[in-house]
């Protein structure tokens, strides 16, 4: 009839995809244990449809694990630094108590020029307040700076995009346990020095 004959083409005999992402529709009345086993079902069905050679893997699974490992890691954080805001106590319940005796001269006359046994725990509490606040800022902004840069660095290799991601739960545990500490580490010596009259201050404990 004058048409050109048309070349006959093969049927594949693997898959022409490299990758195929596959989407379980939800089913809100099934247990997890009913899901995962059609998801492993899915997953050999697909295997034995395609072949042993091809690679079939769970995101969902990989990100639950992944999770999973990033909540131990913040928990083992937390537990870090609890354990390091404890010893900080020490540290500058030791170092308020050395300044302090020291400076014993210098308390005695503020006491002595009419400053109250308040005004005094204020004095010191504030001036830890002040040193506490002043690390948890300056450490934060360096922190992000150092962090951002790194992973911007990073991400000109791999190509990734650039998520930030804060560790709020942390920030927040190391807010509380340092403003918790400078008070604490403050107060008790103050009150320790204040037990003594003003006389005994002056001439040196």
């Amino acid at each position: 009839d004058g048409s050109p004959d048309l070349p006959t083409v093969d049927a594949p005999t693997e898959s022409p995809k490299q990758r195929l992402l596959v989407k379980y529709r939800s089913f809100p009345d099934a247990t997890a244990l009913e899901i995962r086993t059609m998801k492993e079902e899915a997953q050999n069905n697909i295997r034995t449809y395609l072949g042993s050679g091809v690679i079939v893997t769970d995101v969902q699974a990989l990100a639950d694990a992944t999770q999973t490992a990033i909540d131990v890691i913040i928990v083992f954080f937390n537990v870090v630094a609890v354990i390091s805001s404890f010893l900080c106590f020490f540290a500058l319940w030791m170092q308020f108590t050395t300044n302090m005796r020291e400076n014993s001269w210098e308390f005695g006359v503020l006491r002595a020029l009419g400053f109250s046994v308040k005004m005094l725990y204020r004095t010191y509490i504030y001036e830890a307040f002040c040193l506490i606040t002043t690390s948890l800022v300056l450490g934060s902004a360096i922190g992000i700076a150092i962090a951002c840069t790194l992973t911007l660095q990073f991400n000109l290799f791999t190509e990734l995009p650039f998520v930030f991601l804060f560790p709020t739960t942390i920030f927040i545990t190391l807010t509380v346990l340092s403003l918790i500490v400078s008070v604490a580490g403050s107060f008790f010596p103050t009150r320790e020095l204040v037990k003594y009259p003003i006389a005994i201050i002056l001439r040196g404990l």
